[in-house]
């Protein structure tokens, strides 16, 4: 059995439950480029993810200040891998 509900009913339900406020997804995600990461497989995602972090990890153990765009990168990344893997789709 499948329950569809409306933004705003999701939104009334959680208010009124107390943990719409606790949900990180709770706010509007403005997307810029769609479909970025759409020709690329779970495991290349996985190692540009990797690679990524790998190179924070070094700035950070030389006392170095972390470059914000592999931290926008890594975002990218972690949110095209949830995506790939069924979480988030819109129906």
């Amino acid at each position: 059995m499948r329950i569809i509900l409306s933004k705003s009913q999701w939104e009334e339900i959680g208010n009124k439950m107390g943990w719409i406020k606790e949900a990180k997804w709770g706010k509007e995600v403005e997307i810029t480029n769609p479909g970025k990461w759409e020709g690329y497989s779970h495991d290349e995602l996985k190692s540009k993810r990797d690679a990524a972090k790998k190179r924070q990890e070094a700035r950070k153990s030389k006392g170095e200040a972390v470059d914000p765009k592999d931290t926008s990168l890594l975002r990218e990344l972690n949110f095209a891998l949830r995506a790939k893997t069924g979480w988030g789709k819109a129906k």
